[in-house]
Parts: structure tokens; sequence; C-alpha cells
């Protein structure tokens, strides 16, 4: 997980799930209220934001209710996941803006793959990046700057799996 989300402004964590409704389940992780059924360190590396003017928190997603956070996020195919999770390394959530790209391709793509693999051979997958609205399929490793954020900084994109036993987020941000 270290190749894919080892710096920059990043999170990546899974929690179990014991709600029928997903959205719960990733919410809790966002919330930062859930332990890696298997002790997979998480990783926040989400930059500091205040709360009050005076507090500030580490929890880097806005608190969504199920409902609203099932309307952010649109089902993409495995492969488009395995693609956005290569992307979330590039300025702007580009693939093309990985330095070095193309020596680190392979590599990158195999860590993706592994971090999906956890969550078995057909893992659900959902994205806030507006190129999949309507699109499970589409081309995300440098798909259209459009994304619905569901934090407080300037933009975030990111990716949700699940299993029928644990749900993951895995996401970046970029904030002025």
């Amino acid at each position: 997980m270290g190749e894919l989300f080892g710096g920059g402004w990043t999170f990546a964590a899974v929690g179990p799930r014991a709600n029928e409704d997903w959205r719960l389940d990733a919410s809790a992780v966002m919330r930062l209220r859930a332990k890696d059924p298997r002790g997979w360190k998480a990783v926040n590396f989400a930059p500091e934001r205040s709360t009050s003017g005076l507090s500030s928190t580490l929890e880097p997603f806005l608190p969504y209710a199920a409902d609203e956070l099932g309307a952010a996020l649109f089902e993409i195919t495995s492969e488009s996941a395995a693609q956005l999770l290569v992307a979330l390394r590039g300025e702007w959530f580009q693939a093309a803006n990985i330095p070095e790209f193309e020596n680190s391709k392979e590599g990158l793509f195999r860590a993706a793959r592994e971090i999906l693999a956890r969550f078995g051979p057909e893992p659900a997958c959902w994205t806030n990046r507006s190129a999949a609205r309507g699109r499970p399929d589409a081309d995300l490793l440098n798909a259209e700057a459009e994304f619905e954020c569901l934090t407080g900084y300037t933009t975030d994109c990111g990716l949700v799996v699940a299993s029928e036993s644990e749900i993951g987020v895995f996401w970046a941000f970029f904030e002025d």
C-alpha cells in the first residue's frame, strides 16, 4: 500500500462490514471509527483542517448521512477502480502528472490490484469522480477533473471498495 499511499495528502483505511448498508460502514471508516479486521495500518496524511477556528480535526471527511454519501458516489468496475488508485498518486488525480509514470506504471498497477484483491474477485467499488457518473467502466487514469467533494478541502477524489466482510476507503486531497 505504501507505493500508492506513502506520501502526499492521502487517506487509506479499511474496516469491517457491520451493516447491511455499505454506506454506514464507509462512513465509520471515513470518521476514523473502524479498525481494520486484519490489522493493516491505516494511512491518514490528510491536511489538518480547522473546524471552529480554534480547534482542528484529524477526520478528513465531512459528516455525511448515508443517503448523502450514496448520492455523491458512483459505482465503477474493478478495472476503473485500479486506474483510479493509480491516478490518485498524481497531481490533480491524473496519472499523466505522476513523475516518471511510464517507468513506474507496472509497479503502481500491481500495487493497486493487490489492494483490490483484498476485497475478493468481484468487489463493489464507488468513486466521487464525476467522469464515472452513469459510466461504471470509465477510464479514470486521466479522467476529467470534476468531483463530488466529500471533505472541506479544495478538491478530493477517492474510492470506496466493499466485500461482504470489509470496506475500504482510499482518498487523496488537494488544498490551496
